[in-house]
């Protein structure tokens, strides 16, 4: 349970408050000298450096994303509105929709 803190004075809190900070700062160094020992370890049981390890992670999340769809559908009136045909339908396309036009009037 926490101390009751109401009746100390100004000071006292604030004194308080400045070894609050302290402690935290002091706890959250702790828990980052931990996460990076953590790492460390990691590293060495997959024979890597860190710098290895986080080289590697960049150079497999470049392989994977995904090569950009070509856009197969695209506005009459404003050539830099396109759509891929995947996902929700972009807003101009649901207003020409609406208007009567046809999708495959769009298609590029």
């Amino acid at each position: 349970m926490m101390p009751d803190i109401t009746n100390l004075s100004v000071e006292e809190l604030k004194r308080l408050q400045a070894e609050a900070e302290a402690l935290i700062a002091s706890k959250k160094d702790q828990e980052i000298e931990e996460a990076y020992t953590q790492v460390l370890s990691i590293a060495e049981k997959v024979g890597l450096s860190i710098e290895q390890l986080l080289e590697y992670g960049a150079t497999k999340r470049k392989k994977s994303s995904r090569k950009a769809v070509e856009p197969r559908y695209r506005s009459k009136t404003n050539k830099s509105d396109t759509w891929t045909g995947r996902g929700k339908q972009p807003r101009w396309l649901v207003a020409e929709l609406e208007k009567g036009a046809k999708l495959e009037d769009f298609l590029i």
